[in-house]
């Protein structure tokens, strides 16, 4: 496979980096060895002249190697993080969840609750999930970004201008851009590396935002600057004679003010640190979307603009300067003295809150532009190491069409060979599925086992993935505007004293609400075994009446039973999985068969299994 050639080529490419590593280790070490052992020798011989040479070429000699050994070393690290990113990328291709990292958990910083929609019934959350497959992301905004494009509930999913379609424009054009994407996921890796953490951008807006210049800081700074020019005068005035020992008072007042006020530039190195530091380590990824030139490629171009325009490399070469002039605080007796020339610590103070005031300004289009990205990439390199999905295409983008979303005869959902993404491609059974109008309700009978819940799963994950851009696995997809409501993960809750039965009820009249909806477009809702936690009679009488108040609402769905009454009810649309057995085991072929299951499992695997039948 090329990607695990590639894995190859990089480790062999790693291994000769290491040893000319070693090698420059060496280098250094003989350098320092030898340049001490010849300048002793001169020194001794009384040839301080030669020594001091020695000494002074030596230490040349010895920076540009250190400095050359350091390009090594950043090149190893960034080895280091392409040969992780390719183990990924295979381990992503073939479902090997224990080679993948640790899911990032997005779903409690995002909010989504039990009542969210959808959120909790296809398995988008957590270990072996969707997000933990597609999330590529380095930086803990990128994953979140992705977490809310998954989240979103479809209003306006799409017209021409949706939220979906420009997802989608994006992930197309990443898609076919496998070098920019390595080289963006290797700068976020460096990130990574130098944190030991994801990168969250908004640690670092919040902090700035807490550091503002006021305006008495600046009558402070103007107040002290004058009493060191006076102070200046009155030195130079007082050392030629002209005038008495007068700047002991103004001296005297210039330090008082300055002590009194250490509260506005005590925590200077620190601050300089943690801006220079913080901004240092996202210098890679900031010099890879400013300089990179996306020609022809109209979504990515406007992504990256503000980045482009906005020039990263300026504002750190400033905030570089700001914080080695911050640094003096770390020498007492240089700090001493040149506070005592000039209010110093306050002036990089107020100068540092003052680029920190225009960091905070343009830091949001930065991030924006990369979590985007990451997002957005996450996709691209599923659709990339799946040439066999297809990006849907989406309907009603105009006013005409649009009002016909309630229309029983228009299609909502139209897909060939759909499968589920989170199941590999040589292991996934496809099946061809078209969803109508408002009232087309598909009625799933079949036996246990035999793929019903996961047919749903399959429906509402492609769904979601088209919304957030994504390609989808189908080899054809169509989608109308709609919006999802799943009712499949029902559970009891033994916190609020809630049983099974009658969170479902709660789940039911949630979709019996959102489907009563008259604004937006319709409802598209996939229901699992309805009202399972009851029993036979009652459970027939009130499936009955969900049924056909599914089908008078503004939406379409798919609803599984296994109570074969149902069937007889007019107006539904019947298909069925179905099992057979093979060298006495049980055996399903996962396909989606027209009319109602012609039979039923239960009793067989009760038998199967040394049950009393």
């Amino acid at each position: 496979m090329r990607l695990g050639r590639a894995a190859t080529r990089l480790d062999g490419q790693r291994e000769r980096l290491a040893h000319r590593s070693s090698l420059f280790s060496r280098v250094r070490l003989g350098l320092v060895l030898a340049g001490v052992l010849t300048a002793a020798v001169a020194f001794s011989a009384q040839q301080s002249g030669l020594a001091w040479v020695v000494v002074g070429g030596t230490t040349v000699i010895f920076a540009i190697v250190v400095r050359y050994h350091e390009r090594v070393a950043e090149r190893i690290r960034s080895h280091d993080i392409a040969i992780r990113l390719r183990r990924e990328e295979l381990a992503r291709i073939t479902c090997r969840w224990e080679d993948l990292p640790s899911p990032v958990d997005v779903a409690g910083p995002l909010g989504v609750s039990e009542s969210h929609a959808f959120a909790a019934d296809l398995n988008l959350f957590g270990p072996r999930s969707v997000h933990h497959l597609f999330d590529t992301a380095l930086s803990r905004d990128g994953s979140r970004e992705l977490g809310r494009w998954l989240l979103d509930e479809g209003e306006g999913v799409a017209d021409g201008t949706g939220r979906a379609t420009e997802r989608q424009r994006l992930v197309r054009e990443l898609r076919d851009m496998p070098v920019f994407r390595y080289r963006l996921a290797v700068a976020a890796g460096l990130v990574r590396i130098h944190e030991n953490h994801p990168f969250d951008g908004q640690i670092l807006l919040d902090w700035l935002g807490r550091r503002q210049v006021s305006p008495g800081v600046r009558l402070l700074l103007g107040v002290l600057t004058g009493l060191a020019a006076l102070n200046a005068a009155l030195v130079t005035t007082h050392a030629l004679g002209w005038t008495p020992a007068l700047w002991l008072f103004s001296f005297t007042a210039y330090a008082a003010i300055y002590l009194l006020n250490s509260r506005h530039y005590e925590h200077l190195f620190d601050d300089a640190e943690h801006l220079y530091y913080q901004l240092r380590h996202l210098r890679p990824v900031l010099r890879v979307l400013e300089r990179f030139r996306f020609h022809g490629r109209p979504a990515l171009e406007a992504l990256c603009r503000p980045l482009q325009d906005g020039s990263p490399s300026r504002e750190l070469a400033r905030l570089s300067r700001l914080a080695a002039a911050a640094s003096t605080q770390k020498s007492e007796v240089l700090r001493l003295v040149l506070n005592i020339l000039v209010p110093w610590d306050l002036l990089f103070s107020v100068r540092l809150a003052r680029a920190g005031e225009r960091l905070h300004r343009e830091l949001p289009a930065w991030l924006h532009a990369w979590r985007t990205l990451e997002a957005a990439g996450s996709l691209a390199a599923w659709a990339w190491r799946h040439p066999e999905a297809v990006f849907p295409a989406f309907r009603g983008d105009t006013a005409a069409s649009a009002s016909r979303e309630d229309d029983p005869d228009t299609t909502l959902l139209e897909a060939d060979a759909l499968g589920h993404p989170l199941i590999p491609p040589e292991e996934r059974v496809s099946n061809d599925f078209a969803l109508g109008g408002a009232g087309h309700v598909v009625l799933i009978t079949g036996s246990n086992m035999s793929g019903k819940s996961t047919f749903l799963r399959t429906v509402g994950v492609n769904v979601v993935l088209a919304r957030a851009g994504s390609a989808v696995a189908a080899s054809r997809m169509m989608l109308r505007p709609c919006r999802l409501f799943t009712s499949i993960n029902v559970s009891d809750s033994l916190g609020d004293g809630m049983s099974y039965f009658y969170a479902e009820v709660k789940r039911l009249r949630a979709l019996l609400d959102a489907l009563s909806q008259d604004s937006g477009p319709p409802l598209l809702f996939l229901v699992d075994e309805i009202f399972r936690g009851t029993n036979n009679r009652e459970r027939y009488a009130g499936s009955r009446a969900i049924l056909e108040a599914l089908r008078r609402g503004r939406g379409a769905g798919l609803v599984t039973t296994h109570d074969l009454e149902l069937i007889h009810l007019e107006g539904l649309d019947n298909r069925h999985f179905r099992e057979h057995i093979e060298h006495g085991r049980m055996a399903f072929d996962y396909l989606l068969h027209n009319g109602p299951c012609p039979t039923t499992n239960a009793l067989a695997i009760m038998k199967m299994e040394g049950l009393p039948v």
